[in-house]
């Protein structure tokens, strides 16, 4: 089956819907990352209050570079050719309770994932993740801390989206969406990046909510 009716399959169930997967203790999880490892600044040139923790990354490192950087301009920078796609080796952020379990069938479709955390004013603008035909990935989001409305507000196709913590979710985020933490505490959520194939829709859509 071509890629373009893979994601179709996907969206067939909605723009934005839980699965049965959950991490537990997702509050404790967020404390032991704060404890254990060090939050960069995410997207370091522009000064906006978002910071991220690698859960894959070239090297298995946390240090952020370039993974959580714009690749486009690393690359433009440096002289490289990155692409998000060789970000896929594990860190040691990722061994926390049942999250390698749930994670396992499709580990080896993981690429360029980590932790995003929104400080007090942290904001994403309107924006879509794809554009035009090749649509070759897609994302998985688990909320972890701080993630319901009015604090996190969270829209996509001018809806706010309510969120159960700890659940992975299936977002189109080829629909325009924004995010904005109006609270005074930080909001962490995990972002993966999974690539397009039978088996990863299978994952998704064989375990709806």
């Amino acid at each position: 089956m071509d890629l373009f009716h893979l994601y179709q399959q996907l969206t067939t169930y909605g723009n934005f819907y839980p699965t049965t997967y959950r991490v537990k203790d997702s509050d404790d999880y967020v404390e032991w990352t704060e404890q254990n490892f060090k939050y960069v600044r995410y997207n370091p040139r522009k000064e906006i209050k978002r910071y991220g923790l690698s859960l894959t990354s070239l090297d298995g490192g946390t240090s952020g570079v370039p993974d959580l950087d714009s690749l486009y301009e690393y690359n433009d920078e440096n002289n490289t050719n990155y692409t998000e796609r060789d970000f896929a080796k594990f860190t040691p952020a990722h061994d926390w309770g049942n999250l390698n379990d749930i994670i396992a069938p499709i580990k080896q479709h993981i690429f360029r994932s980590h932790i995003l955390k929104l400080d007090p004013g942290g904001y994403f603008p309107p924006h879509r993740d794809h554009r035009g035909r090749g649509i070759n990935s897609f994302r998985i989001i688990v909320p972890l801390q701080n993630m319901r409305p009015p604090n996190l507000n969270f829209v996509i196709d001018h809806r706010i989206l309510e969120w159960e913590l700890g659940y992975l979710y299936f977002l189109n985020t080829n629909m325009e969406h924004y995010l904005f933490n109006s609270s005074f505490r930080p909001s962490y959520m995990i972002v993966y990046n999974v690539g397009l194939c039978e088996e990863t829709v299978d994952f998704v859509t064989m375990k709806l909510w």
